[in-house]
């Protein structure tokens, strides 16, 4: 590979220590006569990096004129009782704005860039992380008229489908205090919920926006990979990035959606997604259900036998009330026209294997400082911020749960680095058979977990048993995020918690459909809302 030149400023930093310093964290040598050729050749090389340094960084626009962040705070306890309130501010059109989002208030989830305020991602192992440019997301619901109410916590560094990771500590389940509101988009579902905001921006790598939709009693979406830009979001591991909206309503969800989904010709995961002008009108499905009597006739619904299937483990935390609760809702929409079936595929038993072998591995360079091999925009301050957590004192300051990952990943790389590629492979193979399920159903269906929201680990509990809350959780959800499915959590009863049986939780149905079938989940979800609106009563 060539060089510019060979030519050499006077003031070129490198030495032959920092020679010797690459060689050692490589293991390796170099022959005595090669030894100036190669010192020479990294000072040229350095010559380079001067060239590029010294230039502007390019980031995507944004209009602090037209769409100011004001009042930015970090809200009193009194103020912030779920503990779900990572910033509060306020963030609108200050032009006259009659879009489709004009009457609605969000959150943001904190791993989301708004320009201007702090973006804490759930972890205090580094600070002062303040982007200077919006996320894309961010800019397509200020522009279609919403108020952004603030920034909603999220577990640390997104690495927990529980909800008592975040440095900031506990986020409660607007049910029941002391209960997790799930992770990672945790702050999301319990705003939402709680009726804080109208609507909430999420982020999914594993469940991320179903889990908390699931046990905080929403509709949280993980769309399609790639029908919403992940511009200007931090990201886990980049094979399975996904962002999505969180809403009270199915209604809400699909409106949110059409502002959110299609192309913004820089996030390459987009690659098959249309511009925003091709994008379905997916609210308009609602008119559909109301004008028909029997809006699902010949629709048919798949119940997959694998994701009713119990933990293949001794003592997993599986409750067959939520699989008879869930089984109970999907036979309501028989009385909509709809067929409903068994469907089994086997595969969907080793989905969570599958993908805790690209996660570990895949998660490894974002958290240790940096990730190459994507086309997109680098949120470069944020990667000089990540790359402290592989100091002493950051990797002291790590939650268990990205201590666990990075540890898990590094063993993969030194002793088994050909599985995350076999199960990249494998991926395939199991995205072939989803869809062939899928060739012969509208949608299949599933619980989203298969329990009810857990208690709290309390803050001196063992690695363990801060595990064990969240055993076995994403069972049903983190295949989807590996095939990238489009998958849809939505609240159909409520249950006795087993640890007391005084309080009620929500149970959450998933829906599953081929890549950019919204329109199909959308469909039955809508349908079984608009015919069973008192969905807390069941």
């Amino acid at each position: 590979m060539s060089l510019p030149s060979f030519a050499i400023s006077s003031d070129n930093p490198v030495t032959e220590q920092q020679l010797d310093t690459i060689l050692n964290r490589l293991g390796q040598t170099l022959r005595p006569n090669e030894k100036a050729d190669y010192l020479l050749l990294l000072k040229a090389f350095q010559e380079v990096t001067v060239s590029i340094a010294t230039l502007p960084d390019y980031e995507p626009s944004t209009d602090l004129e037209r769409f100011p962040r004001k009042d930015i705070y970090f809200p009193a306890p009194e103020d912030n009782t779920l503990g779900a309130w990572a910033w509060k501010f306020t963030a609108k059109d200050t032009r006259p704005n009659q879009g489709i989002l004009s009457d609605k208030t969000i959150a943001i989830k904190d791993n989301i860039s708004v320009a201007g305020v702090d973006c804490l991602q759930g972890t205090d192992a580094f600070t002062g992380f303040v982007p200077t440019a919006d996320a894309t997301v961010v800019t397509r619901v200020l522009e279609a008229g919403a108020t952004i109410a603030g920034k909603a916590v999220c577990e640390n560094l997104c690495m927990a489908g529980t909800s008592f990771t975040a440095a900031t500590g506990p986020v409660h389940n607007p049910y029941a205090r002391g209960y997790s509101a799930g992770g990672s988009s945790s702050g999301c579902g319990a705003l939402v919920a709680s009726g804080a905001v109208d609507m909430a921006i999420g982020g999914d790598q594993g469940g991320s926006i179903r889990l908390p939709a699931s046990w905080s009693g929403i509709y949280g979406l993980k769309p399609t990979q790639g029908l919403i830009p992940y511009t200007g979001i931090a990201s886990l591991e980049t094979t399975m990035d996904h962002t999505g909206p969180m809403t009270r309503t199915c209604l809400d969800n699909a409106l949110l959606l059409k502002v959110l989904a299609g192309t913004d010709n820089i996030d390459d995961r987009c690659i098959a997604t249309p511009a925003p002008s091709g994008i379905p009108d997916y609210p308009a499905i609602l008119d559909e259900v109301k004008r028909l009597e029997k809006p699902l006739e010949g629709f048919k619904i798949g119940l997959l036998k694998e994701g009713f299937s119990e933990s293949p483990s001794e003592g997993g935390p599986y409750d067959t009330r939520v699989y008879q609760k869930v089984e109970d809702a999907a036979a309501k929409w028989k009385d909509m026209g709809a067929n409903v079936e068994e469907i089994s595929i086997p595969m969907h038993s080793i989905a969570m294997d599958l993908w805790l072998m690209i996660v570990r591995m895949g998660c490894v360079p974002g958290v240790m400082g940096g990730v190459i091999g994507r086309q997109g925009y680098y949120q470069n301050q944020l990667t000089t911020k990540m790359s402290a957590l592989s100091t002493p004192e950051g990797w002291d300051k790590l939650p268990f749960t990205v201590k666990n990952m990075v540890l898990n990943g590094v063993y993969m790389r030194e002793y088994c680095p050909e599985l995350y590629g076999k199960a990249t492979n494998l991926v395939r193979l199991l995205r072939e058979k989803y869809d062939e399920g899928l060739d012969q159903f509208d949608v299949l269906v599933m619980p989203t977990i298969p329990y009810l929201a857990t208690t709290h680990a309390t803050p001196d509990a063992t690695i363990l048993a801060k595990i064990s809350k969240g055993l076995g959780q994403t069972i049903n959800t983190c295949g989807f995020d590996v095939t990238g499915h489009p998958a849809l959590s939505m609240p159909i009863g409520m249950l006795p918690s087993l640890d007391n049986p005084d309080i009620t939780l929500p149970v959450g149905l998933q829906l599953v459909s081929k890549h950019f079938q919204e329109s199909k989940i959308y469909k039955a979800a809508l349908a079984w809302e608009y015919n069973h609106p008192e969905w807390k009563e069941y």
